[in-house]
């Protein structure tokens, strides 16, 4: 398929706001897509390059795009500047300056998206010294290929700034309406999804076998699994209701969820995000060879760890997450895994009951100070609860996991077969929130030059969009305003994201693309006619950034109304 194909369809898009009609677009464009070419449309429309979990990284900066347009257009890097400053979106200067491109006098022909993605992974292989050269010479061989339109999202998907407001939700609604006929079979994609998070291998399936293909996919190692969420309880005593007669009860971290995956030799470290860190933590890896005697797929909580075994707080932690002085870090800010959940293990488990999967577990972890078993107990009592609860608290940890004994690890689901139990649910504030930035309002006095205030959202998954919240300012400390300008800048947007819903009363100063989550501590939730999620926070709270989370992994409206 020609590349400009896909570029008609995307101009479509950026001018919709209706997620009905995004839904019809592409599920009518997906019918005419050939097999061979539909998983890579899927990757694409979502501007991405493959699945999240393969961490294709094209480590292109913006200054070399400006310098290949330039290339390509015949025109001086001052020039491309100039209209980069006019225009403030790369696209757009791509598209106007390579309305006159220079002929070549040898005809280049016209890209085709396997050209496009083939180079592309081509370009994320090159490093070294040369690489940047190497990567601008790449894409000006495929602008030259393409119309000035074409060239607008060449240089988008390329910087990852494609952003139509289409989510993963909204591409597998769409593959399931144009190879089923009904959206409402979208179940059992998400189905698949949630064990096999890679929208392509979901797409060419369903294409080449139908829903009955979707059901042959399994679990396999090495190929992360969506992770399975806990649900909310505002009283203690709640707990049996949902879950009665014996639970189990876990501790509950302030560290980095992982999911491990072993087979022989090999350990692979896969984030909530589930994007590959592995690299980053040799020593866990060093520690899962070690004391795991068997291939399978496990869950845990990374903990920073003092010379006592004591945990240390998070942000102690996220300074494991870099690329350099890795081994200079590791002696730093040594690390334990508390591992809490067994998905594989000579077949899969994560079907079986909680206390069949715990057992297992303690089978396949032997005994020492850097791999272990989560801390655990089993009761019905709720004063054995509330006492193992402050335990883990005195201890230096977060809170408590609840588990039903018979219940199953339901991959990308929040269910009540586990319930969360935090020391911020028991003070004077009653729960805390993950919200997604989607604005700024420009700050006045004090905080004049810098934001005053975020606009924030919560993620509806029926419809995949943000839906305003509130309204966060209390929180902000000097070192975070000057650090938001900084972390959103990348995300910054004209006009009003086409996945954000916002009301004309909270228009802020600034839109941003919805992609950076920060934690929230809030009184309670109120109705709000004001906010599009129906409801707001009351005294929200600035609390710290969740690099840990991807937008779509934010707090749900279906969360927040069950609160009010």
């Amino acid at each position: 398929m020609e590349f400009q194909k896909l570029v008609k369809i995307y101009e479509q898009l950026e001018s919709i706001s209706s997620g009905n009609e995004i839904r019809r677009i592409l599920s009518e464009f997906f019918k005419e897509v050939p097999i061979e070419d539909i998983g890579i449309v899927s990757y694409l429309t979502l501007g991405k390059l493959g699945s999240e979990f393969e961490s294709i990284i094209l480590g292109i900066a913006e200054k070399s795009v400006l310098k290949a347009i330039g290339a390509c257009g015949g025109v001086s890097i001052n020039k491309v500047k100039e209209v980069m400053r006019k225009k403030g979106d790369v696209g757009l200067t791509a598209e106007e300056l390579l309305e006159n491109k220079p002929q070549t006098l040898i005809p280049v022909g016209k890209l085709t998206i396997h050209e496009f993605i083939h180079t592309l992974h081509k370009m994320a292989s090159m490093s070294g010294n040369g690489s940047q050269e190497r990567k601008e010479k790449a894409l000006v061989g495929m602008l030259q290929k393409v119309t000035p339109t074409g060239a607008k999202y060449v240089t988008r998907v390329v910087l990852g700034t494609l952003r139509m407001g289409v989510g993963e939700m909204s591409v597998l609604d769409s593959l399931a309406i144009a190879f089923t006929g009904e959206k409402k079979n979208k179940q059992f994609l998400e189905k698949a999804f949630n064990i096999c998070p890679d929208v392509g291998e979901i797409a060419v399936t369903l294409a080449r076998d139908g829903l009955q293909g979707l059901e042959k996919i399994n679990v396999k190692i090495g190929r992360p699994i969506r992770m399975m969420l806990a649900q909310r309880i505002s009283s203690l005593d709640e707990v049996s209701k949902k879950m009665p007669g014996v639970v189990a009860v876990e501790g509950k971290y302030d560290g980095e969820r992982v999911q491990v995956h072993k087979k022989g030799e090999e350990v692979m470290l896969f984030s909530r995000r589930l994007d590959t860190i592995t690299s980053q933590f040799p020593d866990l890896v060093k520690y899962v060879q070690e004391h795991i005697t068997k291939d399978c797929i496990i869950e845990g909580e990374i903990l920073a760890i003092d010379e006592n075994g004591k945990p240390r707080p998070f942000q102690t932690l996220m300074q494991r997450r870099r690329k350099y002085d890795i081994e200079k870090f590791i002696k730093e800010v040594p690390v334990q895994l508390k591992v809490f959940e067994l998905l594989y293990s000579d077949g899969v488990y994560m079907n079986k009951p909680y206390g069949e999967r715990v057992a297992k577990l303690r089978d396949i972890i032997s005994k020492n100070k850097h791999v272990m078993v989560a801390d655990h107990m089993e009761t019905e009592n709720v004063e054995d609860i509330d006492a193992f609860f402050h335990k883990m608290l005195n201890d230096g940890y977060e809170g408590i996991m609840i588990k039903s004994l018979s219940g199953e690890y339901q991959a990308g689901t929040r269910g009540w077969n586990w319930i969360k139990w935090k020391k911020e649910y028991v003070h004077e504030m009653s729960d805390n929130f993950d919200l997604v930035i989607v604005g700024a309002f420009h700050g006045k006095g004090k905080r004049s030059g810098v934001y005053g205030a975020l606009l924030c959202a919560v993620y509806d998954s029926s419809s995949d969009r943000y839906l305003t919240l509130c309204k966060v300012g209390t929180g902000l400390t000097d070192e975070v305003l000057a650090e938001l300008p900084k972390r959103l800048k990348k995300y910054e947007s004209k006009n009003k994201p086409i996945n954000v819903v916002v009301k004309k009363e909270m228009i802020p100063d600034v839109w941003f693309e919805p992609e950076v989550v920060i934690e929230v501590l809030a009184a309670e939730v109120t109705k709000s006619p004001f906010h599009t999620a129906g409801v707001a926070l009351r005294f929200p709270r600035f609390i710290t950034f969740r690099d840990d989370k991807k937008s779509d992994q934010a707090t749900t409206l279906i969360e927040v109304k069950e609160m009010a």
